[in-house]
């Protein structure tokens, strides 16, 4: 359970972080506004103190030299592209920065010894993500003050707001009905909490009435029910040695106990529902894929000889895996099926197991097959082979869930898929 004070301030900090998150918004683009209002400004005096400062002594023979050493100060002749005498923003190269950054820029027109020039005056803008950052460092510290300090208070005042109420609640805790007595509330201002003890004070006095009137019945009818008790008793201590009632038993037994059976049978389905869902994927077993791969070309040398394909076989090493082994037949039976259907008469087959790897080569199509589209489901190779296109696209699958790296590369006019276990 929760106090009302905790809830009151959950709700108040809920709200209190929703206002200040939505503000939080305009705050950056008022500051960022505020920021550029200040640039320009600066910009502009640095052109008027250049003007009134250093204009008069300048001479065209010295710009290649202020430009030289002034990097955000730059003298350029006078074009009429120059948008004059207002601050613009644009990016420039920063130095140290390495890469493009926003500058506030201030174009104004000069002349130096009677030639017209443009003085051009910037400052770098802070990054939007630097003034994101600092922004919001910056805002989730007056956040965090704000909250801290609102909470606290909002605690301290609580606390004397709600003191009548919890003295009333105390004494209503302590609150003895049998005791006869109604408790002395605390006296308060508060007119809810003065409506709160009048109404405590009526109720608890019509209790205590109803209490006793209750107890003056109870002891009245307690003695005149005790003969028509001890007639009841009697009756019942005859029931208990009638053999009618063992059948009695026996049936709310039966019944309980159906009951109870099929409660244990509706547990026991759950139960066994919830082990086949959560290892459906999960019954693995020590295979030898070599071993499998020779059992399960047993079928396709037959189909491959139909189709006049030489297939030729290297098992170089067994290799052990920890694998579904349905799903790893599926696997074999999908890459061998693959190669034969995508093949022609007088072609060919490698199938090679080395270390960790499992690999089948194919003669076929004479181009690359797209390697972002080969084990994508539906994807077919060409519209004149028969097939669903998920054959690949359930290799990948199956390797997926073992953790098994699948892929495809076309080289010396083969297709070549293989499958790294990287589990073993």
């Amino acid at each position: 359970m929760t106090s009302l004070l905790t809830k009151s301030s959950r709700l108040f900090l809920v709200f209190t972080t929703i206002i200040m998150l939505c503000c939080f918004p305009l705050f950056f683009f008022v500051m960022e506004a505020l920021y550029a209002e200040d640039l320009d400004e600066l910009i502009e005096f640095r052109s008027e103190q250049f003007v009134k400062d250093d204009l008069p002594s300048l001479k065209i023979s010295d710009i290649e030299y202020w430009n030289r050493f002034n990097e955000d100060m730059k003298i350029y002749p006078f074009e009429n592209t120059y948008p004059l005498n207002k601050v613009v923003q644009k990016p420039f190269y920063s130095q140290a920065e390495k890469h493009e950054i926003d500058y506030r820029i201030y174009y104004n027109k000069i002349n130096i010894e009677g030639e017209p020039y443009v003085f051009m005056s910037r400052i770098a803008m802070i990054e939007t993500k630097d003034l994101l950052r600092t922004l919001g460092i910056q805002y989730l510290l007056f956040f965090v003050i704000i909250i801290i300090g609102l909470l606290t208070l909002q605690r301290i005042l609580s606390r004397r707001l709600w003191k009548p109420f919890y003295n009333s609640l105390n004494e209503i805790e302590n609150f003895k009905l049998e005791k006869g007595k109604v408790p002395d509330f605390e006296k308060t201002t508060t007119t809810e909490f003065v409506r709160l003890n009048n109404n405590l004070r009526k109720f608890m006095q019509d209790n205590i009435t109803s209490y006793n009137q209750q107890k003056e019945f109870t002891e009245n009818a307690s003695h005149e029910l005790q003969t028509p008790l001890a007639v009841f008793q009697s009756q019942l201590d005859l029931l208990l040695q009638d053999s009618s009632l063992n059948e009695s038993q026996m049936n709310v037994i039966e019944s309980l106990y159906d009951v109870s059976s099929r409660l244990t049978r509706l547990n026991k389905n759950l139960l066994l529902l919830s082990r086949i869902d959560n290892s459906q994927f999960k019954e693995t077993i020590t295979i030898d894929l070599s071993q499998l791969l020779e059992h399960q070309l047993t079928y396709f040398k037959e189909l491959a000889s139909n189709n006049r394909i030489t297939l030729v076989v290297d098992i170089q090493n067994p290799l052990i895996i920890t694998a579904n082994k349905v799903l790893l037949e599926s696997l074999i039976n999908n890459l061998i099926s693959n190669a034969i259907r995508h093949n022609y008469g007088g072609g060919l087959i490698n199938i090679e197991v080395k270390d960790n790897t499992f690999q089948i080569s194919n003669s076929g199509g004479k181009s690359s097959l797209n390697k972002d589209k080969v084990f994508r489901r539906f994807s077919r190779t060409s519209e004149e082979r028969k097939g669903n296109g998920l054959g690949l696209s359930i290799v990948n699958q199956i390797c997926k869930l073992h953790g098994w790296e699948v892929g495809y590369n076309y080289t010396d006019e083969l297709h070549r898929f293989y499958v790294i276990f990287l589990h073993t």
